[in-house]
C-alpha cells in the first residue's frame, strides 16, 4: 500500500506565516500541514496532523514567556546582541510592530492553522468512527483555544481574528471581550467533542496523564478556567474549577507539559541561558521574597551580579535556573496555578469566602516551605493582593504576572528598577505589521 506524501503548505497571510517544504513518508513532527491531507484520510494520516499539532503548540513559548515576563517586570532578558529586549519592551523607545518580539503574537498562528486543518480533515474523513472524529476535533479545538489565548494576552485590546479557516478571507479583529468569548467557545466545543470522543493516537510523554478524552478534557477545562477568570465570570469559573485536574493533596508541578529533544528531527528547549542570553529575576521581585521560600530556588546568585548597559543601565543579583537542560519540559498549566485560581474564585464571590482563600493559599505556602498565614484576609482587596503575591513567585517565568496585574488594574503597582530614565509598563504590544498591512489592503 502506498503511503501518501505530506506537504506543508505554509502561506504568508497576515500573521499566519509559514515556510513551504515537502516531507517524505516519515514526517518531520515540527512542521506538518496540508498537501494530500483532507481527502478522506485514514487515522494514520490524521495522526500525522495530531503530532504536528503538539509540536507547533510549543514553538512560540520561548518568545512569549520572555516577552510577557519582561513586560510584567518579573524577569529581564540580558541579551548581548539585541538591546530592544531592554529598551523598547520597557518603554524606553517606541514599540516596533515589525520587530522580533512580535513573535509573541505571530508564532501562535501556526498551531491555529494546524488546528483548522485537523478539524477540516477529521470532518471529511469516512475512514474513522464517529467517536474518533470527535477525539480529533476535541484535541484540535483545545489547542486552538490555547493558542488564541496566548495571542490575545499580548494583543489585549487589539483583539484577535477569530475566523481564519480561509486564510485569504480572515475575519476582522474582535474586541477583547468578544475574543475571550470566542476562545471560550472553541474550548467549550472541544469539551463537548471530547465527551463523545475516543483517541486513535498516542500522546507525547508530557501528556501521559491526559491520554484519554476524559483526562484530556481536564486539561481543556483548566484552560477554559483561565479564560473565565480573565472574563471575570466567577460563576462559570466556580463551575469549571472541579472539572479540572486540580488535586489539593497532589504535587504542585503536576500538569500537561511540552516536551523537547535536542536530537533531530525534534527541537531543543530554547529557554536556557546561553553565552549571549542571561534571563534574570528582578531585584525588586526577589529581594522581598519571604525567608525560607523554596521558590527562591528558581534563581541563583552564584556568579552574579549581572549588569546590562546597552541603551539602559540595569543590575540584577538573580539569574534564572528554571531551565538548565535542552530536553527539559515546559509546563502549560500546573496544579499549583489551579489551586491559586481556586483561592481567586473564593475571593471574588458575591460574598467573599476568606476562610477558603486562606486554606488554599496555605496549601501552596506550606508546600513551598512557608508557614500558614497568620489570619484570614480582612477585605477582598487584601485577599487579592495575597493571591497575587503567591502567584508572582509560584508562577514566575510562566507568563502570568503582567496579565494578572493588568486584569486587576494594578499595573501602576508593579515595582520598577530605580533607574533614569524610568522604565514603563506597557499595556499591550502593537498589532503586527502584517496585520496592519492586510487590513490596509483589504478594508
Amino acid at each position: 500500500m502506498k503511503t501518501k506524501l505530506f506537504k506543508v503548505v505554509i502561506t504568508f497571510i497576515a500573521l499566519f506565516a509559514m515556510n513551504a517544504c515537502s516531507l517524505e513518508s516519515v514526517p518531520d513532527p515540527n512542521y506538518l500541514g496540508t498537501g494530500s491531507i483532507g481527502n478522506d484520510d485514514t487515522a494514520l494520516e490524521l495522526n500525522s496532523l495530531v503530532y504536528g499539532q503538539f509540536s507547533l503548540a510549543r514553538n512560540g513559548l520561548p518568545i512569549y514567556l520572555q516577552v510577557t515576563g519582561t513586560l510584567g517586570k518579573e524577569l529581564f532578558n540580558f541579551n548581548a546582541t539585541e538591546s530592544r529586549w531592554m529598551t523598547e519592551l520597557n518603554g524606553l523607545r517606541p514599540i516596533d510592530n515589525s520587530a522580533f518580539y512580535n513573535g509573541a503574537t505571530t508564532s501562535f498562528g501556526l498551531p491555529i492553522r494546524q488546528a483548522n486543518i485537523l478539524l477540516a480533515a477529521a470532518e471529511k474523513s469516512t475512514k474513522i468512527t464517529a467517536e474518533q472524529k470527535n477525539g480529533y476535533k476535541g484535541l484540535a479545538n483545545t489547542f486552538k483555544g490555547l493558542a488564541y489565548l496566548y495571542m490575545l494576552n499580548v494583543q489585549y485590546q487589539n483583539g484577535v481574528r477569530l475566523n481564519v479557516e480561509d486564510p485569504f478571507k480572515p475575519s476582522k479583529p474582535a474586541t477583547y471581550a468578544e475574543s475571550l468569548a470566542g476562545i471560550a467557545g472553541f474550548l467549550d466545543e472541544g469539551a463537548t467533542q471530547l465527551d463523545a470522543g475516543s483517541f486513535a493516537f498516542s500522546m507525547p510523554s508530557g501528556f501521559s496523564s491526559f491520554n484519554t478524552p476524559v483526562l484530556f478534557k481536564q486539561f481543556n477545562r483548566a484552560i477554559a478556567l483561565r479564560v473565565a477568570i480573565y472574563q471575570k465570570d466567577w460563576v462559570k469559573a466556580a463551575l469549571l474549577y472541579p472539572q479540572t485536574f486540580r488535586v489539593e493533596a497532589g504535587v504542585l508541578e503536576s500538569g500537561p507539559a511540552h516536551t523537547f529533544n535536542p536530537s533531530s528531527p525534534d527541537i531543543a528547549n530554547t529557554l536556557l541561558n546561553t553565552s549571549s542570553v542571561t534571563i534574570v529575576g528582578l531585584n525588586e521581585v526577589f529581594d522581598v521574597i519571604e525567608a525560607g521560600d523554596k521558590r527562591l530556588g528558581k534563581v541563583t546568585t552564584t556568579g552574579g551580579p549581572w549588569s546590562y548597559t546597552s541603551g539602559t543601565n540595569v543590575s540584577a543579583k538573580y539569574k534564572s535556573v528554571v531551565y538548565t537542560s535542552a530536553s527539559q519540559s515546559v509546563p502549560i498549566i500546573r496544579n499549583e496555578e489551579l489551586l491559586l485560581i481556586g483561592a481567586e474564585i473564593a475571593a471574588n464571590q458575591a460574598v467573599p469566602n476568606f476562610t477558603e482563600v486562606k486554606r488554599l493559599l496555605d496549601i501552596v505556602r506550606v508546600a513551598n516551605g512557608l508557614p500558614v498565614l497568620t489570619a484570614e484576609p480582612a477585605t477582598k482587596d487584601l485577599a487579592i493582593n495575597a493571591i497575587l503575591k503567591e502567584r508572582l513567585y509560584s508562577l514566575w517565568y510562566e507568563g502570568h504576572r503582567w496579565i494578572d496585574m493588568r486584569r486587576y488594574d494594578k499595573i501602576p503597582q508593579i515595582a520598577l528598577p530605580n533607574i533614569t530614565p524610568p522604565m514603563k509598563v506597557l499595556i499591550q504590544l502593537e498589532r503586527p505589521v502584517q496585520e496592519v498591512n492586510w487590513d490596509a489592503q483589504n478594508p
